[in-house]
C-alpha cells in the first residue's frame, strides 16, 4: 500500500512542477468600475496599468483623450490630456504642466492624483475607456446618466508563460517576413 501512496506523491509533484514551469501566479493592476445605482461592479485587468479616457467635448465638438496610469498605491494619476480645438473648459496654460501645439494637437502633461474617478455617464459625447487597445464605450457598464466611479486594485491571476513565448516568437517572424 505504501509504494502506491509514494508513486501517487512523485506524481503530484511532478505535475506541480509541470503546472508552474508553464504558469504564474502574479499580482497584476485592474480597474474596478461601479455602477453606483445598480450596486454592480466590473473588474478589467489593466496589464500596462495605463487607460485612456475618451469624449467628444460638449461645445467644441471635438475627441479629448485622458491618459492615466495606476500607480503602487492604487492611485489613478492623470499625466496627459490630448485635445483638437481651444475652449470652454480645455486647459491652455503651463501652470505645473508642459503645454504643447503639434499641429493642432494640443498636448498638456502634468500630474494629478485621484483616489477614484466619478463619472456621470451619457451616450451623446461618446464616453469610452481604451485599456491596451480594446474600447469599451462606458454605456457598456452603465445606464446613460447613471453614476459609474472608476477605481484600481490589486488583482492575482495565472499567467501562462509559454503562450507569451508563443506570442512574441510570432511576431519576430512576422516581422522577418
Amino acid at each position: 500500500m505504501k509504494p502506491k501512496i509514494e508513486i501517487f506523491i512523485l506524481v503530484f509533484i511532478m505535475l506541480l512542477g509541470l503546472f508552474f514551469s508553464s504558469y504564474r501566479v502574479v499580482r497584476e493592476k485592474a480597474l474596478v468600475i461601479r455602477d453606483v445605482e445598480q450596486n454592480t461592479q466590473k473588474v478589467i485587468p489593466v496589464p500596462e496599468r495605463k487607460f485612456v479616457l475618451s469624449f467628444i467635448h460638449s461645445v467644441q465638438k471635438t475627441p479629448v483623450y485622458e491618459i492615466f496610469y495606476i500607480e503602487d498605491n492604487n492611485k489613478l494619476t492623470l499625466r496627459e490630456t490630448k485635445y483638437y480645438s481651444l475652449g470652454v473648459g480645455l486647459p491652455f496654460n503651463e501652470v505645473n504642466s508642459k503645454f504643447s501645439n503639434d499641429e493642432g494637437e494640443f498636448d498638456l502633461k502634468f500630474t494629478r492624483d485621484f483616489d477614484s474617478i466619478p463619472i456621470r455617464v451619457s451616450p451623446i459625447p461618446k464616453h469610452e475607456i481604451n485599456i491596451g487597445g480594446k474600447v469599451y464605450p462606458l454605456t457598456v457598464f452603465v445606464k446613460p446618466e447613471d453614476l459609474m466611479i472608476i477605481s484600481a486594485t490589486d488583482r492575482w491571476s495565472i499567467k501562462n508563460l509559454w503562450r507569451k513565448e508563443q506570442k512574441d516568437g510570432r511576431k519576430l517572424s512576422e516581422s522577418r517576413g
